[in-house]
This record gives structure tokens, sequence and C-alpha cells, in this order.
């Protein structure tokens, strides 16, 4: 096993070298101009547009490095302002291993999120690959990571977190209605350029969204005209949620557990022998299906093909525990209502109707509806 742990660890190696050119060879001082110099005219360019500085094309590249550099120096409060929680904690993990960490799998978003910054630089040296915070950097940003700066951090990850977390619920959503839901579950006031500022970082940070013109776009969508023009027929009922459930939804690969579901597993548990992680892709696949609008039997008939079913009976009852499944998830279409939740709506609205306050209740209890289940 550690042989072939070493052999992919050795492929990644080479396609991170060859796809995406991001490994400086480095054989000498880790300053912040030689980490620069390191890098393509491009790629100087991008950290500028990070701090809105121009005119960097027309440098030669050792007046763009010299030019980079200041910016970088003279900028270091307001990239750490800029931070959100994961990349100020990766950035404190480097100055506490004296600016440099060799390089593992889940280190790629936050050095790439930070190099577009010119703050931190991935190199390899001696065959080995390396994520480097330059040496003038280590003193000055430790003593401005303060607490009041990660509190501001861990603040700035739960509303991306929320953003996105709205776009798992809803699917499709706008900026406007991204920013009212925010300001309500955070009881906060945001500027519609700070709305913009944590989309951008959300998504350079590889939350589950993707950006379109009028708002936020979840990656499972298929067609978001789709369910944009269904949410609008549903208007009516919009499922609002609180700021810890859009945050918990945030977290990039999240996917809502159900009761049902676990019904499911259970049942297929009996029938087949499963590999619990197969099975967890399969029930993933099938609620992103139902979120998309795929119909219900078709959503249900490509889930049990996987399955060699003996009897009809055997079918019967996994396609009686998907339904269940089916209707208790939260749909796009209606605005992070499940089908079970409408039903219910529905029927108190009939029963509301109906019933009038001072007669007896239906639950049986026989006190009248007014002092009972319709307080």
């Amino acid at each position: 096993m550690k042989d072939k742990d070493k052999l992919q660890e050795a492929i990644l190696k080479a396609d991170m070298k060859s796809a995406e050119k991001i490994w400086k060879e480095l054989d000498g001082e880790q300053t912040l101009a030689s980490l620069l110099e390191k890098m393509t005219k491009d790629e100087l360019v991008k950290i500028a547009k990070k701090y809105d500085v121009k005119g960097i094309t027309s440098l030669k590249k050792a007046e763009a490095v010299e030019r980079i550099r200041e910016v970088v120096i003279n900028n270091e409060d307001h990239m750490i302002n800029s931070l959100e929680e994961t990349s100020i904690r990766f950035l404190q993990e480097l100055i506490n291993d004296d600016g440099v960490k060799k390089y593992q799998c889940d280190l790629l978003i936050n050095s790439n999120f930070l190099r577009n910054r010119g703050v931190v630089f991935t190199a390899s040296i001696d065959g080995e690959l390396y994520v480097i915070l330059p040496e003038e950097l280590r003193v000055s940003l430790k003593e401005k990571i303060t607490k009041e700066a990660m509190a501001a951090a861990r603040e700035k990850s739960d509303l991306i977190k929320a953003m996105a977390g709205s776009t798992y619920y809803y699917g499709v959503i706008s900026y406007s209605a991204i920013k009212e839901i925010l300001e309500a579950a955070f009881k906060i006031e945001l500027t519609d350029e700070k709305i913009k500022e944590l989309t951008l970082i959300g998504e350079e940070l590889g939350y589950d969204y993707v950006i379109e013109e009028d708002g936020l776009c979840h990656i499972d969508v298929e067609n978001s005209s789709k369910i944009a023009k269904l949410q609008k027929k549903n208007k009516k009922n919009i499922c609002k949620f609180d700021k810890k459930t859009l945050i918990k939804a945030g977290v990039p690969d999240f996917m809502e557990e159900h009761k049902c579901g676990k019904n499911l597993q259970r049942v297929l548990g009996e029938m087949f022998i499963i590999d619990k992680e197969i099975l967890k892709d399969e029930m993933d696949s099938f609620t992103i299906s139902i979120k998309n609008e795929m119909p219900m039997e078709k959503a249900i008939d490509l889930f049990l093909d996987a399955y060699e079913i003996d009897t009809e009976e055997e079918k019967n009852i996994l396609a009686y525990e998907l339904e269940h499944l089916a209707k208790s998830i939260k749909r796009w279409s209606l605005n992070g209502y499940s089908e079970n939740e409408i039903t219910k709506q529905e029927q108190r609205v009939v029963n509301e109707v109906k019933i009038g306050r001072n007669d007896p209740c239906l639950c049986g209890s026989k006190k009248k509806y007014k002092k009972c289940c319709g307080r």
C-alpha cells in the first residue's frame, strides 16, 4: 500500500509540474523579490489585478517585479482583511512552520488563493514540492494576524458558506435575494459591492456555485433557466432557513440527510452486499436528479437499474422507499421546500378554511380548535 501511495504521489507531482506549471525550481533566496522573479509576466499581472494596480504590462520584467513587491508589502493590512478563515489559518500555519511547508493535496486551493495575491509561492526544491511564505513577510504578517483579524475572517467565512448554502437549497438565486438572506440571518447590513466581493472569494476557494450574470447557481443545477421559471410559479412559498442551517449546507460537497434515506440504506443492506461509499454516491445522484426535476419514475428506474433485483416484490419495496426519499428532498423548483412540506402546507390551509375557531379540534383532544392546533 505504501508503494502504491508513493507511486500516486509521484504521478500527482508530475501532473502538477506539467499541467498547472505553478511549481518553480528554487535553489536560492526565499525573499519576495526572488520568488516574484520566478513568475511569468502574466502571473505578475494577475497579482496586480488583485490590488487594482494598472500599468504592469508596459513595464519591463525587473520593473514589474519591483512594483509588485512594493504593492504587496504596502497592502499587507488590506490583504489580511480580505481573507476568510481557511486562508488566514493556512497563512498562520505557514508562519508557525518558519514559512516553508511541504506540499499536500489539500493545500492546493489556499496556496493558489494566496499565490494569486503575491503572498505565498509554490516551488520545487530538490525534486520536492513546497509552499513558501517569503522571508520578509513572515514577521510582519505574524503581527497582523490578531484576534480581531481572526474574528473578521471567521465572519467572512460564515457569510460565504451561508451564501453557498443558499444556492444548495434554492439552486438559482439572485444577488438581491442573497443580500436579503444574509442580512436577515446575520443581522447586519451589506452593500452590493460586498456581496460581489464575497461571491468572487467563494468562487476562487472552490465553493459549490457558479457566478452568473444576475446571481449564483449551484454547480449541480443542469438548467438554471428552467429552475428559475419553476421558482416563479411557486413564489408564494419560499422556505426560510436559519443561519446555522445555511452555514452547514455551504460546506463543499454537502448533501442533506433524511430519515427516509436511512431506511433505504437499511433495506438495501438487507438485500445486497454493497459498499457504503458507493451507495452514498448513488443516493446523492438520485437526490440531484430529483432537484433537477427528473420525473420521479425515471429517477427511480435509473437507481434500480444498478441492482440485480430478483423479484417484483423486492423492486416494489425499493421503489416505495425511493418515492418516500424523493418526496422528502428539498427542491430548487419549490424554493427550498420538499414535496412533503408543500403537501402539509396545503392540507393546513384546507383545514383552516373548513374548521371554525370554536369547532372541536380534529386532533381528537376534545378542545376547541382555537385552544389547540389552531393557536
